[in-house]
């Protein structure tokens, strides 16, 4: 159904679901990291200080994050300063590297090149070794999403995520598959919000900077 039908239907119960991301962390070689990550940086834990006035704005009734290092001290940073609980979700980590973890690309290249060309010609159904694919990640964060989306049903809450889970959940208000997600950044502590109508979702803001 699309979303003029829907709403010719009547009046809908708005749930809103904000989005954010943890960081930057401590990663100055840029490896790859899942769970339980890196922490946050100074630098990361004052951009979410400056986030949350931005947050204010919104009945927000909980915030939510992985149970990971970066998104557990965000979400416990918000909820502390919001006045709302905060709950952690293994279904809410970022994707799992497997043995492609705490690597960088350039190792990764050098080590496994018959898989980087898989990963190539297959980017969302290649999972690496021990690892886990973008399409099963996308897919575990999404269901998340849903499942927190249904439990607040008219009320507004707050997702600390990561690249995958967060364009995952933007997924359920847009036409977004798994391998066309990077058209869509997530920067870290940014907001983007989108406003569900039932099953129906509507962005109305995306990558927010609380200091412009």
């Amino acid at each position: 159904m699309g979303l003029l039908a829907h709403f010719l239907q009547g009046p809908h119960p708005k749930t809103t679901l904000l989005l954010t991301r943890a960081g930057p962390v401590e990663n100055p070689h840029h490896l790859l990291h899942s769970h339980p990550g890196l922490p946050l940086s100074g630098e990361g834990r004052e951009a979410l200080h400056r986030l949350v006035p931005l947050l204010k704005r919104y009945p927000l009734v909980q915030v939510y994050a992985a149970d990971s290092l970066a998104e557990g001290e965000a979400a416990a940073l918000l909820g502390e300063a919001l006045g709302i609980p905060y709950a952690l979700l293994p279904a809410l980590r970022e994707r799992h590297w497997g043995a492609w973890e705490g690597l960088s690309f350039a190792e990764v290249e050098a080590r496994y090149p018959e898989a980087v060309r898989a990963w190539l010609a297959d980017e969302a159904g290649f999972a690496p070794p021990l690892g886990e694919s973008l399409r099963e990640a996308w897919a575990r964060g999404k269901e998340a999403v849903k499942e927190l989306l249904r439990r607040h049903r008219g009320q507004a809450i707050l997702v600390v995520g990561n690249c995958t889970v967060n364009r995952a959940a933007l997924s359920l208000a847009l036409p977004l598959p798994p391998e066309e997600g990077l058209r869509l950044e997530q920067d870290y502590a940014r907001l983007t919000a989108v406003d569900f109508y039932g099953e129906e979702g509507v962005v109305k803001a995306l990558n927010l900077d609380p200091c412009p």
